[in-house]
């Protein structure tokens, strides 16, 4: 959530379909989740939340990126490059443990 409010300011049912989009569920993203991380990331100051002022339509309150909450963007992007770091690494182990097993299989139905 906090990557996507990084951007622009939104509210919850549009960061709800960008998470769908994302696909970080499997099936549809939890609407009171969302809404409930919301408020706790509001509690510990990483986002403000005002009531839309938009003349059409219904009022949204709109979550907007603060200071505190782009310091704590930056760990979760710190945290995320090392998992990147990690899923590299086990994908290119599990490439050469296949290569491996492939080549023994053809040197064992060689011999």
């Amino acid at each position: 959530m906090l990557v996507l409010l990084a951007t622009e300011p939104a509210h919850g049912y549009a960061i709800t379909g960008a998470l769908e989009a994302m696909g970080v569920a499997s099936g549809p993203v939890d609407l009171g989740q969302v809404y409930r991380t919301l408020r706790d990331l509001e509690a510990a100051g990483e986002v403000t939340s005002a009531w839309s002022a938009d003349p059409v339509g219904p009022q949204r309150r709109q979550y907007q990126l603060t200071e505190a909450g782009f310091v704590a963007l930056a760990e979760w992007a710190a945290v995320m490059t090392d998992r990147a770091r990690l899923i590299d690494e086990f994908e290119a182990m599990y490439v050469a443990a296949l290569a491996g097993r492939a080549g023994a299989g053809i040197e064992q139905g060689r011999g």
